[in-house]
């Protein structure tokens, strides 16, 4: 009766995995858990993104472009992304708190509470939606549905893509960019300009190849754990070097298409598959000299300091990015 009173008594371990929540953090610490928690180094995707459609709409729509527009557009999308990017760690905290990277994210580590975690997530949200409404532009509106539901059925049960092979790649590294990318060109092209011509193919295919690489080289880094915890995920179910492969691929095709831009200004002219100056080489010399410096997780993602080679590649997106707008507004 003694041994099954011992037993009764014994701690669970997901108990002590809550209580490790109850950990005393500073005001300062709580601050700087809620900065982390919205991700604002991701904002680099939406700019890098928007910024491109932008140079689309100047060059091929013969579009007016404002700068203040773009920065209100721009916000309303990272504001959204987020509270997305919140959302996904409000549903993933308990996973997170298995695996030995995600684990100091602000939820699981207990910078930030579930419940507050959440809260943050809906008050961005709605933030978005309320930037976009008041820039009276229902396209832009759109777009912000279309990602959020997305993000919806990559992070929420009873959908959750991001636990199903093949729907992870596609909902986490295709769908987004295109919606990043809609988001900065419907900010300058009214509907009949849009409707009266075929939707320029080659920055969409930089945006998507660009995104796709990213995101299936960083799931690699996870690969260990999704095994761990039986995660049907397409890194857990698909051999390390075909998910490689595909990464590979889809940088040839987006360095291609974003070449293929140059190419046609030159010599073809054809709007349907858009075109920049060559003048907008430049930003891309500037953010090869990061290239080496991402090496390791280019070529053993699975081995890598995956967050030291995002830091790299965030700075030169954002690099790239502040390139492309100097060669805009100054050449």
């Amino acid at each position: 009766m003694a041994k099954k009173s011992r037993q009764i008594k014994k701690k669970p371990a997901k108990s002590v995995r809550v209580n490790e929540l109850k950990k005393k953090f500073s005001l300062v610490e709580k601050i700087l858990g809620f900065i982390e928690l919205g991700r604002p180094v991701e904002w680099s995707k939406p700019l890098l993104n928007m910024t491109l459609a932008m140079l689309i709409a100047f060059y091929v729509y013969s579009a007016g472009v404002s700068v203040g527009i773009f920065l209100a557009g721009f916000i309303s999308v990272a504001f959204l992304w987020s509270g997305l990017y919140a959302l996904n760690d409000y549903t993933d905290w308990k996973i997170d708190a298995l695996h030995e990277v995600k684990k100091n994210r602000p939820i699981p580590s207990g910078k930030v509470s579930p419940i507050q975690g959440l809260i943050f997530s809906v008050v961005l949200i709605l933030l978005s939606f309320g930037i976009a409404l008041a820039l009276n532009n229902p396209l832009l509106v759109v777009c912000l549905i279309a990602m959020f539901v997305n993000q919806l059925l990559y992070t929420t049960k009873p959908f959750r893509l991001k636990s199903r092979k093949g729907f992870d790649l596609v909902s986490g590294s295709m769908v987004n960019p295109v919606f990043r990318y809609f988001s900065g060109l419907v900010l300058f092209v009214p509907i009949p300009a849009l409707l009266s011509q075929i939707t320029p193919v080659l920055p969409l295919v930089f945006v998507v190849g660009m995104q796709f690489s990213g995101y299936s080289l960083y799931r690699l880094f996870s690969k260990k754990h999704d095994l761990s915890i039986k995660m049907k995920s397409s890194v857990a179910l698909i051999s390390e070097a075909l998910i490689k492969k595909a990464s590979y691929i889809a940088i040839l095709f987006a360095g291609l298409a974003y070449l293929g831009l140059f190419v046609n200004e030159l010599f073809l002219g054809a709007e349907w598959l858009g075109f920049i100056p060559v003048k907008y080489v430049l930003p891309i010399i500037i953010a090869g000299l990061f290239v080496p410096l991402m090496k390791d997780g280019i070529i053993a993602p699975e081995k890598a300091d995956m967050k030291k080679n995002y830091r790299v590649l965030y700075l030169a997106t954002i690099v790239f990015t502040l390139a492309n707008w100097a060669v805009f507004l100054f050449l």
